[in-house]
């Protein structure tokens, strides 16, 4: 999904900086970025999200690069097949899970995403205007059994983005969940998964509600989570954004403590 977003951008006339622990992705990706937005149009950074000084670097060196950064896309994400490969077949039940590759995925997933939107956020606040977007998952991926810990870690995520986006408000910062809503074609499904591939969410569907997402038109759109597979592109941007779209961290169905003093 990161690589089809990032050409997507590319394609709209963005200069996209891409950030893997994988050379071999990275340079694949800016292979196909030259021949699409010609050089110069990508940064490739080889970077471990899961380190604070890592994540301030990739930031220091787009703003060197590009001389603004204008959006954050929190997709870095590793699913169940590092718990087990064949996860599907053989459901992992939470009790089983190593506690060393729980720890990675909470890291990459949820920690690399909070680090990586801090060592955004002064940036974008002092500019007055960027745009934050989360990457999770559906909500019954969330709760879905034998899913420890991927599914916490999006629920985490996806919390985050209600609570971002009011510690943002009024600085001209956004901060936005999406997802492809539903079982994607991608390496996150194993190859011996006991489904029809073709079936499944296409990564293409994230190109569109993206490219809005960064652009000035999602201004309005903040703590909103949007379903990329419920885009309609036959309409106009605002119309398939609105549609496409509800509260994150589905705070229209929650009851609310009370908070002496809160606002």
């Amino acid at each position: 999904m990161g690589s089809c977003m990032a050409l997507g951008l590319i394609g709209a006339g963005a200069r996209v900086a891409a950030i893997d622990l994988n050379r071999d992705r990275l340079e694949k990706l800016a292979e196909k970025a030259s021949q699409l937005g010609g050089e110069g149009c990508l940064l490739s950074l080889l970077a471990d999200i899961t380190r604070v000084e890592e994540c301030e670097k990739v930031i220091a060196e787009a703003m060197t690069k590009f001389g603004k950064i204008h959006a954050l896309a929190n997709n870095a994400g590793i699913g169940m097949q590092t718990i087990r490969a064949n996860y599907m077949n053989e459901p992992v039940r939470f009790w089983e899970v190593d506690p060393e590759r729980w720890q990675r995925i909470m890291d990459v997933n949820w920690k690399g995403a909070f680090l990586m939107a801090r060592s955004v956020a002064p940036h974008l606040i002092r500019q007055g205007s960027g745009r934050i977007i989360n990457v999770t998952t559906s909500l019954d991926t969330m709760y879905r059994t034998c899913y420890t810990p991927y599914g916490m870690s999006k629920a985490a995520l996806e919390a985050a983005t209600a609570s971002w986006a009011k510690d943002l408000e009024n600085t001209g910062v956004t901060v936005n969940v999406l997802v492809p809503g539903g079982p994607t074609n991608t390496t996150f499904i194993p190859e011996a998964a006991p489904l029809d591939r073709k079936s499944l969410i296409q990564p293409q569907v994230m190109v569109a509600p993206i490219c809005w997402l960064v652009s000035d038109a999602s201004e309005g759109f903040t703590g909103c989570r949007f379903v990329a597979s419920l885009w309609d592109t036959k309409v106009a941007p605002d119309e398939a954004a609105k549609k496409a779209s509800s509260q994150a961290a589905w705070q229209q169905v929650t009851s609310k403590a009370v908070w002496p003093g809160a606002r």
